[in-house]
């Protein structure tokens, strides 16, 4: 593949996949998972090398930063809301966190997971570089730790607002509050097409829970180590 063909190539799976989901309205067409596996499948079609690819997309990931920092609109735009209800937001996204990393240490202890396996995925439900890098202070993978957050991120982009629907939540900021802490930046940009509320909610929980997790889950995960003996 060509480097000047791997942005075209990106934006056309990407146009393509957001005119499906305009005309077929399921959380099965996403258009984040679905336009990567398409990619994912041309390049293994082809034989391509995965790294050429990646250079040629690199101004896009230029762009992805600016992206990320655009969320901070959102924020900007409901203050006054998040203002009035900050200390109760902090404690939902706390015992979020709690309650992430929590599991995946009871489940990994009854499954007899090696440590470095569960420092690994304990950072699932954050964004990427602060999972990457609170897993590695930890002693896991960050590779691994990075492939976990893009899985759990997708499907809570695919299957998170229909869950709440089921679950009885329909208030914006709860759930973009539940969008942000469970599916990270993935899910921040789901609930943005959702609507203004749950996107600046869902961007406020993910940094939150970024914050949360970088503090909790290492005494957390040492505390595991210890009972373990």
């Amino acid at each position: 593949m060509m480097l000047w063909l791997a942005i075209p190539l990106t934006a056309l799976c990407y146009l393509a996949i957001k005119k499906l989901a305009r005309r077929y309205k399921s959380p099965l067409i996403n258009t984040i998972m679905l336009p990567a596996l398409l990619v994912i499948g041309l390049l293994v079609f082809t034989g391509q090398d995965s790294s050429v690819y990646q250079a040629g997309t690199k101004p896009l990931n230029l762009l992805l930063e600016l992206a990320v920092v655009a969320f901070a609109l959102p924020l900007y735009q409901q203050a006054a809301k998040i203002r009035q209800q900050l200390w109760p937001i902090i404690l939902c996204c706390s015992i979020s966190v709690f309650i992430s990393v929590g599991t995946t240490l009871l489940l990994g202890g009854i499954l007899h997971a090696q440590p470095q396996l569960l420092a690994s995925i304990a950072t699932k439900s954050i964004t990427t570089p602060l999972a990457m890098s609170v897993s590695a202070a930890m002693g896991g993978i960050p590779a691994i730790a990075a492939g976990l957050v893009i899985i759990v991120g997708m499907m809570g982009a695919i299957i998170g607002f229909p869950l709440l629907k089921i679950a009885g939540v329909t208030h914006p900021e709860a759930q973009g509050l539940a969008m942000g802490a469970g599916a990270h930046a993935i899910g921040t940009g789901a609930a943005a097409e959702v609507g203004q509320v749950q996107g600046a909610f869902a961007s406020l929980a993910m940094v939150v829970c970024g914050i949360a997790t970088a503090l909790l889950a290492p005494p957390l995960f040492h505390l595991y180590l210890w009972l373990l003996g």
